[in-house]
Order: C-alpha cells, then structure tokens, then sequence
C-alpha cells in the first residue's frame, strides 16, 4: 500500500523538518523583501521633502514679484469722504482734499402707462451722449446747445410689433448693454420708464431721437412719447442732470465726470462718497488729508514665511539625515545622495552674491542669515529699514526686475533664458496707430448732414467691416462737433463694438482735414472708408482711403528687437526680454538694468530639483527601478524556493517510502527470529 502521508511510514515529523529547512532557505527572500519595504519608506521619506521643497517655492515666488516691494497704500484722515486704491505706479505724498460736489448720471422719466405691457409704437431710438449747454439762459432754447460727445458710441434701438411694449422696450434697451439702463417703476398712479445713463458726468448727458413709423417724430403719440432732446422735443422729464465732481487738491479746482477718480495722481485710485462738511464761518468745505504711504507688510510677512518655510525644509532634511555618535543611530536618508544634493543646490543659490551692480548684494543686507544649526533667521529692523530706504533695491535683491532710465521704456517680463545686465534700448520706428486722412476741406463749413443725401457712411476698422452707419441730420457748428458725430456713430455701429474695436476722428485745424485713427497700436491695426453712400466723398473722406499702423521697432544692446504693437521683444542675449515702448518718436531710449535676485534664482534652483528630469525625482524613480528589480528577484527567489521545497518533500517522502519497508522488514525478521527462538526452547 502507498503511503498517503509523509511520515506516516516512518514516524518523522516531515512537515516540521521541512519547514525549518525552508526558513533557512527564504532567508534571502525575507532580507529582500525588508529591502523592499526599507526602498518604498525611503520614496514616501523623499516625498515628505519634496511636499516641503514645493511648499519652500510656493514662498519663493512670493517673493518674485518686483511690484510687491513698490506696494503703497492710500488713506484718508476722514475717511468718510471715500476710499483709495493705490498701484505700484504710485508716490508717496500728502495733500489736502476738499469735495464741494459729487458726479451725478442724467436721469429721465416717461409718462405714466396704465400697464407694463401698454404698447408704444413702433420705429427707431437712437440715444446719444453730450454735453448740454443751456446758452446762459433758462428757458431760452435759441441759444441751447448739445455737443455729441464723440467717445461714446451712439445706441440704435428697433422696436416693432415684437417688443412694442414698455416691458420690451426696457428689455431692448438693456440688451444693447451700450451705457443706458432702463427700469420700469409703479409709482402708484401707474407704470413709468425710467432711464439712467451708466456713466456720470456732464458729458454723458442723453439725447434721444425717435423715428416713428407713424412719420411724424414730434408729436406726443407712439413711439415719439421717448424722443428727449434738451434743445428742441422733450416728452421725457429729466429728474437727475448730469453732473461732474467738483473738488481742490491742495488748493487746485478739479472737475471730474465720475466719483472714481484714476487719472489725478499717478497710480492713485479715489473713490469720492461724499461731499466734505463745510466750515461755519467761511462756508467752504473743510479739507481733509490724503495721505500716500509706503506698504511694507505684505512683503515682510512674505519674507518671514520664506524664512519660515526654509527652516521647516531644514528640519525635514534633518530629522531624516541626522547621525548620532553616542549611540550610533542615524536618519533613513544620511548619506544620500539626493539630500547633499537638495542642500548644496539650495545653500550654494542663497550664499551667493548677486554681481550685476545692484546696492545689496546678498541676503544678509537685508538682516537674513544663517544660524550655527544652519536655520534661517531675519532681523526685521534691518529689513524694515531696507524697505523704507531703497524698495527698488530690495525688489532687485528678491525678484527678476528690470528698471528704465527713460519713462517710455516699461519692463513687462523676462524669460529664465534672458541674461541680466544693463541693456541699451534704440527705437528707429515707433508704433503707430493707423490713421487716414481726408481731402483738405473749407473750415468754415457749412458742416450741414442732410437726410437722404450724405448721411451714410461704412468703414473698415482692424479687419473688421461696419454695417451702413447713420448719421444724424442736421447743421453741425464746427468740425469739431461733426467729427464727434462721425466718432459716435461709428463706435456704436454693432459690429465694430462687438469685435472690441474703435476709432478715434479729429479735424486737423492746420491741415483742414479731417483724420480717423484707429485706437489698436501696430500692423495688426487699420482703418479704410468702404462706403459714402449716394455721394462720392463725405467732407473729404473718400471711398478707398485706408491706413496702417506700425509695430515698435528698434535694437536691444545693438541687436534687432522684434515688434508686436508697442511690445519690443528681445533676441539673442536678450532673448524673452519684453519691454512696452510708448514714446512717438525714434532715438535713443536709455537703457534698462535687469536682475534676477535671490528669489528668481532660488526658483530656477528648485524647478531644477523638482522637474521630472530632476535629482528628487530621478532618486524616486532609481528607488522604484529598485523595488521592480527585487520584486523580479522575488518571484525568481519564490520559485527556486517552491522547487526547493517539492524536491525536499520528494526526498523526504522517498526516505519514508524505504523507512516504511525496513521497518517491515525489521518486523518480519524479528518474527521469525522469535519464533526460532520458540522452536529452539521447545515451546
């Protein structure tokens, strides 16, 4: 019979045997697999640090941007009167303010309608902006004046049988979004149109006109009930004039068309919200302090989170590559490669000095240095007072910065390929605006648009093609008043406002032509006249005549630049450099000195070391190349140990198969030998 078990046939314990047998032979195995889990702790250990490298260069780019250190901040000693925002083009400065008036937009008002679906005709709004002048005398329309104002497109709105409603005439006109806002309201006695021009300002006082299908535009019926024109019809009432703030600084009349006042002081933004309280004596406003000072919080909280951030790098790098000589212990990392390279990168970026000329040289002007431990440490005062003195010099010292000589000259950005140093700027053509010019004309006019006849125009402006522009008939006083017609008209055409483009019309009183500019700067900016309607040319502007602007052109330290609009872009060893160029003229634009500080290079240092081609990452990658490796031992291990095994239990079994028959052997010899031994003795 074969045995089933082993063991079974001659008593040994096989199982027992063979499984000390085998746990000396997976020592191997077990000492890979501890190298295994020893590989995958040092990848989660190297990306602790990494976690900590990024969070390290997250405040490293804080500290990049050179308009951080320009940072300034506006107040007011009453703060009431309003608030300021301030840019980095700003100066410090204090000055008296005083505010006697508040903008105001122009506000009308319908007749009363018994409902919000009450109809009112059909036929054609046309809402223009400008200025009313009442000539002096209140009542007197012989001397009313409205000049267009020429910056503001004109607003065409079609009501027909589909929104001749109040309700859809609201709707229409909000959804031209071109500076009116329409409300209905029920006052109580009914419903009311109520219209406000988006912008304040004497200036964007509103006209409206009205063709009426009914073909009369004065009367008091359909459509005309909206016609407000301040010096002829008006069945609209007004309940708000349009106004400009009226304000001193430091003593100096200022009249603005808004309360958000951008274009006063360089880089200074003033909210007006109320008019100052006037003094009880004299009866004029009492002025109160606006005050322009340096902001340095937000960079000295930026610098302690950088110092903050390196030493928690530090400690990271520390409690993993640590070794102690008492008891010879040592941190899962000491002695890799990637933590000496980690270290010497960043140490070698931070001890260095700057050498392109700039006032501070190195981290430790600025009261940054190192301890014993090798942690970081920031002496504030000395900052502070670095930051107070000198803030281009510290942007120079932290971020890549680049600083003019000329006022036309603005840095815009630089690439990590762009060499620092002092750069010499030459414009030899400067960007210009396309700009046509029309046929010389007889100033003194008469400038006379007459319906039907020459009040058409179509032009073509970036590329993009008007629909047939109307003008407003009439007799126009000046060249002036018609070229702000023409502006309006054609910077409220549809298509040219839903393209984002416009133009700028002018009449040249030397020249006596008139001249349409494009407000795009460079190639890419055009104007052409397509169209005059019935006639062969509307006061000198004739079909056909188109210009182009230019791009900035000039050389970057003697090597051609190339243009795009005002932006120069560098080439060679300036290459990435892009400077913005405002001047009109060619020559010689001085030079620029460009940096790049601490903060720049420690960025390009730890990009370095994190990029996937980086020392970080390539250790990661070499670890799990490792762990694949002795995973593929492994299973090479496991299967010459599973071989192993069966040839043991085959071996073993084969010893119990002969063990078993010996044993039967024994047995049958010893039963004969006893029973000889019976014979013998006569039993």
């Amino acid at each position: 019979m074969a045995i089933s078990s082993a063991g079974l046939g001659s008593g040994l314990n096989v199982n027992g045997i063979i499984s000390q047998l085998m746990q000396i032979e997976s020592q191997p195995l077990d000492k890979l697999n501890s190298r295994i889990k020893e590989a995958q702790t040092k990848i989660s250990a190297i990306g602790s640090l990494q976690s900590s490298l990024s969070s390290f260069q997250a405040r490293v780019l804080a500290l990049s941007s050179n308009s951080a250190y320009k940072s300034l901040q506006g107040s007011l000693t009453d703060s009431t009167i309003g608030t300021v925002v301030t840019s980095a083009a700003a100066q410090q400065g204090s000055y008296s303010l005083a505010v006697s008036q508040l903008a105001q937009s122009h506000k009308l008002k319908s007749e009363v309608y018994s409902s919000a679906s009450s109809p009112v005709g059909t036929g054609k709004l046309t809402i223009q902006f400008g200025t009313f002048d009442d000539g002096g005398t209140p009542g007197d329309q012989s001397d009313d004046k409205f000049s267009v104002n020429g910056e503001k497109g004109a607003m065409t709105i079609e009501i027909d049988s589909k929104n001749n409603t109040l309700t859809g005439l609201r709707d229409a006109i909000n959804n031209k979004n071109a500076g009116v806002t329409a409300t209905i309201i029920n006052d109580g006695g009914g419903y009311r149109l109520l219209l406000s021009s988006t912008d304040s300002g004497v200036a964007n006082s509103m006209r409206i006109q009205v063709e009426d299908t009914d073909g009369n535009n004065t009367d008091t019926s359909g459509l005309s009930k909206f016609a407000y024109d301040p010096t002829g019809t008006s069945n609209l009432s007004q309940t708000q004039a349009a106004q400009n703030a009226l304000f001193t600084l430091d003593g100096i009349e200022i009249s603005k068309s808004s309360n958000s006042v951008s274009d006063l002081l360089q880089g200074v933004t003033l909210n007006l919200q109320k008019v100052s309280a006037k003094d009880t004596t004299t009866g004029k406003p009492v002025s109160t302090t606006l005050n322009i000072t340096r902001d340095t919080t937000g960079v000295k909280k930026s610098v302690q989170e950088f110092v903050d951030a390196y030493n928690e790098f530090v400690k990271g790098v520390d409690e993993l590559s640590f070794y102690n000589q008492e008891d010879k212990t040592s941190g899962l990392l000491t002695g890799d490669y990637v933590i000496r390279s980690m270290q010497n990168a960043i140490r070698s970026t931070l001890n260095e000095r700057l050498g392109d000329g700039s006032f501070y040289q190195s981290l430790t002007d600025v009261g940054i240095s190192f301890d014993k431990a090798g942690k970081m440490t920031l002496d504030n005062s000395k900052l502070q007072k670095a930051l107070d003195s000198r803030p281009e010099d510290v942007a120079s010292l932290f971020a890549q910065n680049g600083v003019a000589s000329d006022a036309r000259v603005t840095f815009t950005s630089s690439t990590t390929s762009t060499k620092t140093g002092k750069y010499d700027i030459e414009i030899t053509q400067p960007a210009m605006r396309a700009q046509l010019t029309g046929l010389a004309i007889d100033p003194a006019g008469p400038f006379t648009i007459t319906e039907g006849d020459n009040d058409t125009i179509m032009v073509a402006v970036d590329g993009v093609s008007s629909k047939q522009i109307k003008l407003t008939a009439g007799s126009y006083s000046s060249p002036a008043a018609l070229a702000a017609e023409i502006q309006s008209q054609i910077n409220g055409d549809a298509n040219l406002k839903g393209a984002g483009v416009s133009v700028s019309m002018a009449f040249n009183a030397t020249t006596n032509q008139f001249e349409m500019t494009s407000t795009r700067y460079g190639s890419a900016s055009k104007v052409q006249i397509t169209s005059t309607g019935a006639q062969t040319e509307l006061f000198g502007l004739k079909v056909g005549q188109r210009g182009e602007g230019k791009d900035v052109a000039g050389t970057i330290n003697g090597a051609a630049a190339t243009g795009s609009g005002q932006v120069l872009n560098g080439t060679g060893p300036s290459e990435g450099l892009k400077l913005t160029i405002t001047g009109d003229t060619a020559g010689y634009y001085g030079t620029l000195s460009l940096s790049r500080g601490f903060a720049s290079r420690l960025d390009q240092t730890l990009n370095s070391l994190l990029s996937d081609k980086g020392a970080v990452q390539g250790r990661i990658n070499g670890l799990n190349q490792n762990i694949k490796d002795m995973n593929a031992q492994g299973l090479a291990l496991n299967r010459r140990l599973d071989a192993t095994e069966k040839r043991y239990r085959d071996q073993f079994t084969a010893l119990d198969v002969q063990m078993s028959k010996m044993s039967g052997v024994s047995s049958y010899l010893t039963q004969q030998l006893s029973m000889l031994s019976n014979l013998a003795s006569g039993k």
